[in-house]
């Protein structure tokens, strides 16, 4: 029996190591620690950065031409308009830029037709904003040299809309600014185109460009508040010359090619004011479209005036001895055509008839052509059969240009009769009637 007990003890003996062994924590006696402390991450790599490509710093040319062509914005007015210009070129569709104005406009002084402001401008515009290189931005230059507002309501509805295959525009710029000195009407006829592009289907933005002459001289000041009142874009190539002009850093000779049109330079700095003022628009918020103002700021009776000349059927005009045609009247000055093709002449052996004509207007307007020919003579203008003036279709400085009369402007349209007779002593004289203009 004692043995037997021994060797039951050493068995539990040994059962109870065992036990304790693997209560040590396992088959090797190793004891294993839970971290206090997350293990440390080895950092994400950072990408070596290539540094920004730093922006050149402007020279002081650079500088003084940049603030001289900010100079040049007055007001981007209400903007809804040519956002939505732009808009429509980025897209793809189709827009149409027209210019109207004087010689400038036409191109004067800028040697080369595409070196203009206006040509430059709007393939500008087609670079920037156009589609497939701007082939959708279309343009059209409704500029004549010698001509004011009061011509320009008279061939708005030929030169604006029929030339550009009957589309209004989208984009209409118009720069009278220096050739309004002699308009009678202070402004109306100006206000008037601006009325009648805004009155159009297309509902165009309307820019007012403001150009300046030698003398430093233009007539902003008479057209801004029209601007104003109709919350117009309006661009000062006066606001941006004058002062460079004045303190010396540009010389008349750069801008100016002559007393009144500019260089080439001077139309690019012309250009340059107009894109200066699209970046601005195009960089501001959006605004809601206003509406035209119901009333006129001086007059609506130049709004849709109607142009009659010696092709328009049913016009009413009875020729009289006006029955022949004038082929010298001038010429578009890039393109060469005759810019007042069917017009009245009369001629030495055309008899002494008068040329006449009735109808019912609050307006009326006559446009004849001034000659250096001694040729031509002097002609008697009368409404309601009363002598309102005697014009001398001579004119020492004349260019075969267009002269345009206000004859009519009342609040009220009524019936009146035009006369055009030759004056006393000049029946073998000539006189060209080259339109007559009227609105009811």
């Amino acid at each position: 029996m004692k043995k037997h007990t021994q060797r039951v003890w050493m068995l539990l003996c040994v059962a109870l190591l065992l036990a304790a062994l693997t209560a040590c924590g396992g088959k090797d006696n190793k004891t294993e620690s839970t971290p206090t402390t997350a293990p440390t991450q080895e950092a994400t790599p950072t990408p070596t950065e290539v540094p920004a490509t730093p922006t050149p710093a402007l020279s002081e040319k650079e500088i003084w031409y940049n603030n001289m062509i900010a100079d040049s914005l007055m007001s981007t007015g209400n903007n809804a308009r040519l956002k939505r210009v732009i808009e429509k070129a980025r897209s793809g569709e189709d827009v149409y830029i027209v210019t109207i104005g004087g010689s400038i406009t036409e191109g004067e002084g800028a040697a080369a037709y595409a070196n203009c402001y206006a040509s430059s401008f709007a393939k500008e515009f087609a670079k920037v904003y156009g589609k497939n290189g701007g082939a959708n931005v279309h343009f059209l230059n409704a500029g004549l040299s010698g001509t004011p507002s009061t011509l320009g309501v008279v061939r708005y509805e030929r030169d604006v809309i029929a030339k550009n295959e009957g589309r209004e525009p989208d984009l209409l710029i118009i720069e009278f600014a220096v050739n309004d000195g002699d308009d009678p009407t202070n402004g109306q006829t100006y206000e008037g185109l601006v009325r009648r592009a805004m009155q159009s289907e297309s509902d165009p933005a309307v820019i007012l460009l403001f150009s300046v002459f030698k003398s430093k001289w233009n007539l902003q000041d008479r057209l801004k508040p029209i601007g104003e009142y109709y919350d117009l874009p309006m661009v000062s190539v006066k606001n941006a010359v004058v002062p460079r002009l004045t303190d010396g850093s540009l010389k008349d000779a750069t801008y100016f090619n002559d007393a009144y049109h500019p260089t080439a330079y001077g139309h690019m700095i012309m250009k340059d004011c107009l894109m200066y003022l699209l970046k601005n628009v195009d960089a501001e918020e959006a605004e809601a479209a206003n509406a035209m103002p119901e009333a006129p700021k001086m007059s609506d009776a130049f709004d849709k005036i109607v142009m009659l000349d010696a092709a328009a059927e049913g016009s009413g005009v009875k020729a009289g001895g006006f029955v022949s045609t004038d082929k010298g009247v001038f010429s578009v000055r890039y393109e060469k055509t005759n810019t007042f093709p069917n017009n009245w002449k009369h001629a030495a052996a055309d008899g002494s008839e008068p040329l006449t004509w009735k109808g019912t207007c609050r307006s009326l307007l006559l446009v004849y052509k001034k000659s250096s020919s001694q040729t031509f003579g002097k002609a008697e203008i009368l409404v309601d059969g009363k002598v309102v003036k005697t014009i001398d279709g001579h004119d020492a400085g004349g260019w075969n240009n267009p002269y345009t009369l206000v004859l009519v402007n009342e609040a009220e349209a009524a019936e009146h009769t035009l006369t055009v007779r030759m004056a006393d002593g000049n029946a073998d004289k000539e006189f060209t009637v080259l339109a007559i203009g009227y609105g009811e």
